[in-house]
């Protein structure tokens, strides 16, 4: 686990980028930050941020009072309503979710960006980062195993990776 001032530090990049992206592979969820890079990778064309944060904890976007979309909306799916069932043959990992849904709602299919204005860094590897548009994005460890937990990255560059884990140092 990273003290306080390395997580300010690391994070310190991030202020005045737009996150402009989230996407999820499995049951990591990545944010995309600052300038959108075209690059090819494996034959394809593909669009990267200039800053990636992957986090596989606990996450979740707000809106003042109110939770907008938050990593446990993956239990969900896409079509969920409150008070409704999930059906026994739901796959979050094969089927559209609720998250998808939202993410997909909140960055207007890719035409809506926010600006972070700062970062608020907390104990035990959680952070807040504080956006335009009255969002907050936070990222809160939620278990006590050595796992990782978020990186943020420079996506494609030989430089190392900020890692957070529930190591203890």
């Amino acid at each position: 686990m990273h003290e306080r001032s390395d997580i300010e530090r690391a994070t310190a990049p991030l202020l005045g980028k737009a996150l402009w992206r989230s996407v999820r592979t499995v049951n990591m969820t990545m944010f995309d930050f600052g300038v959108r890079r075209k690059l090819i990778d494996r034959g394809s064309e593909k669009e990267i941020g200039e800053l990636a944060l992957h986090v596989q904890c606990a996450w979740r976007i707000t809106r003042q009072d109110r939770v907008v979309v938050g990593s446990r909306d993956i239990n969900y799916p896409v079509d969920y309503y409150e008070g409704g069932t999930v059906p026994d043959e739901f796959d979050w990992d094969r089927d559209p979710t609720r998250l998808d849904k939202l993410v997909l709602a909140l960055f207007d299919q890719g035409t809506k960006e926010y600006v972070v204005q700062r970062v608020d860094v907390g104990d035990a590897g959680r952070f807040c980062v504080v956006l335009s548009s009255d969002l907050s994005l936070e990222v809160f460890p939620d278990d006590s195993l050595p796992d990782e937990h978020w990186r943020l990255f420079i996506p494609y560059a030989h430089q190392p990776h900020f890692v957070v884990t529930g190591r203890i140092s």
